[in-house]
Formats: structure tokens, sequence, C-alpha cells
């Protein structure tokens, strides 16, 4: 068997068969430009902080984090390790970057496209091993909100099959976010609008509520999330954390126009974000 010897020319890896031929390529020009980084934009609530863009990193998600959805799935519901999947950055759909309405293509081999309505932190700082969960929320520069959208028979079968849900949960534009909270700029930083008695993540399909709970029926919250994922991962600016979604997810058709809502907090530090996006033919 001929080995397989990966060299690295600039940015992309290129593989030889040989090398000789390692030899050829390393004097070759690149046929393609490297992918360009996507970004979310960010702005704040309670400032005149002027908006920016959130280089994406990595793509962290916690499954089975609400009871009731855990429940409607079939699964324990009761409070135990944690379990994390990652979906790739171009999965990443930056919904807030345009005025109209952002159409996301159906995905290819499946018949059972799900929603699942998340709460999104955005990591603006990097950590070195676990974060103690007292100060894990100083990791945290920006909220936000999105849609974990699954292709639900793949995932059934990898489940039925004990296999990973990479196919599932990690193809293009499977994780579109709306615009992000700046809540390092707001002018009250123990605010927390986005995690509190009030807040109430929502959507809507067509104008039809499905899903809508309160941030704090987690069973993991954002402090443990962080912790959870620093034990296995080095946190990094840009990493996106999708912390699970509540009970209600189900299919999406050609056309179906999805809103996705976060609000809460009282008086003059009330905050609020949306992700809204539709769906269309290849």
């Amino acid at each position: 068997k001929i080995p397989m010897v990966p060299v690295r020319v600039r940015a992309p890896l290129i593989i030889a068969r040989s090398m000789s031929d390692a030899a050829s390529l390393s004097r070759l020009k690149l046929t393609h430009e490297p992918p360009a980084v996507n970004t979310v934009l960010v702005k704040s609530c309670f400032s005149a902080a002027p908006s920016a863009l959130f280089p994406v990193a990595r793509v962290h998600c916690i499954g089975r984090n609400y009871a009731a959805h855990a429940a409607e799935m079939g699964d324990d519901p009761k409070k135990s390790s944690p379990f994390f999947f990652q979906k790739p950055t171009s999965a990443v759909v930056d919904t807030s970057a345009t005025s109209d309405v952002t159409t996301i293509a159906m995905p290819r081999f499946t018949s059972n496209l799900h929603f699942e309505a998340e709460l999104v932190l955005a990591v603006g700082r990097a950590s070195d091993g676990p974060v103690p969960i007292p100060s894990a929320l100083e990791y945290i520069s920006g909220v936000g909100v999105g849609c974990d959208l699954t292709r639900r028979d793949l995932q059934n079968e990898a489940k039925e099959k004990r296999r990973p849900w990479d196919d599932s949960k990690g193809f293009d534009e499977s994780a579109p976010v709306g615009g992000l909270v700046d809540i390092a700029a707001d002018q009250n930083p123990s605010n927390r609008w986005w995690w509190s008695d009030s807040t109430v993540l929502s959507l809507t399909v067509n104008g039809v509520k499905k899903q809508e709970t309160g941030t704090k029926k987690m069973i993991w919250n954002p402090a443990e999330i962080i912790h959870h994922i620093s034990t296995r991962h080095n946190l990094r600016p840009g990493d996106l954390i999708f912390t699970g979604t509540p009970e209600g997810v189900g299919a999406l058709s050609l056309g179906d126009e999805v809103v996705v809502r976060l609000e809460g907090g009282e008086g003059e530090w009330r905050g609020e974000t949306e992700c809204i996006f539709r769906i269309r033919d290849r």
C-alpha cells in the first residue's frame, strides 16, 4: 500500500502519494483561496457602542439540556454528566447580516429537517484548563439566539447504530444565529437580562408558536456549561456555545419562516434579540 504523506503548502493540506510527489507539490501554487472566516454581527442593547463583527472559531453544542425535551426524545431527563458535540464553522449563518429575511437551503439527504431553538453564548476570552463555575460567566462577551437545525432521520439512524451524530448535526448552514448582543459593553455589566426569572426563549414557524421556555429551566446553566466544556477543550475567543433546546421540536418544510426570540429583564434593562430565516429549495 502506498503511504499517504501529508504536505502543507501555505494554508491548505495537500496529500502526496510519495516523498517525491511531496517535493513536487511543495513547488505548486494554490489552486484556490483559503475559505473566509464566518462572522456574526455584534451590537449593544444598552449603549451607543458601535457594531462589530465576531469571527467564529468553533461551535460547541450541549445535548438534552432541558428535561422536557430529553423526555420527548425518549431520554432520561435526570441530571447526569452533560455531553457535547460540535458543528463546523461552515454551519454558522448570520441572519442579521441582511435587512431581508435570510434564506437557508433545505439540506440534502433528509426527509425530516427539525428546528431546535437555543440560547447562544459568545466566548471572548481564552482559557487554559478548567474554568471554575463562579468565574465562568466572565468568559462570555455576547449572547444571542440560534437554531440547531437537525436531520432527525439521520440522527435517529445514528442513535440506533450507536454512531456519531456528525451527519445529522454538522452540515452547512445548520447553525443560523441572530446578531449577538455585546454584554461586555453594557452600562450595567451585572444586568443578566438573558438569564433571569423573566427571560423567555421562543420559536415560531409561520407565526405559530412551537417552542417557549424560561432559560432557567436548563439542567446545566451557562456557568456549568462553560466549566464542563473547558474541562475538555481550552476555550478560544470566537467560540459559540449552543446551550440546548426546550421541548416542542418539529419538522420544517420548504417556505417555512422561522423566528427565534430571546427577551428578558425589566424596565430600562430589558433586552431582546432574534434570529429569522426561511427554508428555500436548493
